[in-house]
């Protein structure tokens, strides 16, 4: 059945389309950090391959083991982009402003930025033997797309040294390794939204 599962409520069709790409499996580089840009260079080619990016506002990469939701994220980006979340901006989100920079858990990035990635990925340079976060800023750097910084995307431990999956506002939470604490904390966030409507 896979890690994470899809919660009850989510629209998996809507939200969640994938593709398999082959083989994940990569070296570790420096603290355990997994050197994965040439897989997630194979994903980019699905993409681009699938024609699909044309029909969306931005692309969302999100690690399986980060908790995120989906509706705070057009939220987001309908009050905070310049264009209102229409994917016209050419950007893509830091998501760390402690470190200011791109987080892997989750990455977005506009229909704009990618589609100058998905078109001129094989001109990135210096960036393949790398984690693929680091790959993709570097990559988007090279290629004259810029970065906004989101504060409210990621709530990370190693970001901000703590998780609060009670945080309504912050739209993904990481790291959750096992499925009990993904659970937990999707339910702790879904419960205080709830209450904060009432």
């Amino acid at each position: 059945r896979g890690f994470p599962r899809i919660p009850t409520g989510i629209n998996s069709s809507l939200d969640t389309p994938t593709w398999a790409i082959g083989s994940t499996q990569v070296a570790k580089g420096a603290m355990t950090n997994p050197l994965n840009a040439m897989p997630f260079r194979t994903a980019w080619k699905a993409l681009q391959l699938s024609k699909k990016l044309s029909k969306h506002d931005w692309v969302i990469k999100v690690d399986p083991d980060t908790v995120w939701f989906p509706v705070r994220l057009r939220n987001h980006l309908k009050l905070y982009m310049p264009g209102h979340g229409n994917g016209w901006d050419n950007i893509f989100l830091k998501n760390c402003p402690r470190f200011n920079s791109l987080q892997g858990p989750i990455e977005v990035i506009s229909r704009q930025g990618a589609t100058n990635l998905e078109n001129n990925i094989q001109n990135c340079g210096g960036v393949w033997g790398t984690g693929e976060d680091k790959f993709i800023v570097k990559c988007l750097q090279q290629l004259g797309v810029p970065p906004r910084m989101e504060p409210g995307l990621l709530n990370d431990k190693y970001c901000d040294g703590y998780i609060d999956c009670s945080n309504t506002w912050k739209v993904a939470f990481h790291p959750h390794k096992n499925p009990t604490r993904f659970m937990e904390c999707f339910n702790a966030s879904r419960e205080a939204e709830q209450t904060k409507m009432v």
